[in-house]
């Protein structure tokens, strides 16, 4: 069977459509556990670093905290800060996709984290990936 031109194109776009969506679909999208403490003399946190394979926002949902709420921002596994700008208050029960040029600026397989802070003496967990799933 030949194939004409345009029958050619199609087959050449619906090949790379593919390639993204494998590439997205092999991504690391599953949940780690985080807990995080903060006191008034030491206000910073952050999530255990993990690898990150695409341009997908972080995602963040934090299930407890005994404080009202905690800021959130896209970082490096050593707190080099990829957000660009990005930071969001998080409160007990609220899911966060958080956006971060972690990929574009340091390359696929860079380890994050999510950066946290509060200027309380409290708490906060849950679970994030670097890998988000919409």
């Amino acid at each position: 069977m030949k194939l004409n031109a345009s029958q050619k194109f199609f087959l050449l776009g619906l090949s790379v459509f593919f390639i993204g969506v494998t590439a997205t679909a092999f991504a690391d999208s599953s949940d780690s556990d985080w807990s995080n403490k903060y006191k008034i003399t030491s206000p910073y946190d952050h999530t255990p670093a993990r690898e990150k394979e695409n341009r997908t926002a972080y995602y963040n949902y934090t299930k407890n905290t005994n404080v009202v709420y905690i800021t959130i921002w896209a970082a490096l596994y050593d707190g080099r800060d990829v957000s660009n700008g990005h930071s969001y208050l998080s409160y007990a029960g609220d899911k966060t996709f958080l956006y971060n040029e972690a990929v574009e600026e340091h390359g696929t397989g860079v380890a994050v984290r999510i950066d946290s802070k509060s200027w309380n003496n409290g708490y906060a967990n849950g679970v994030w990936s670097p890998d988000s799933v919409r």
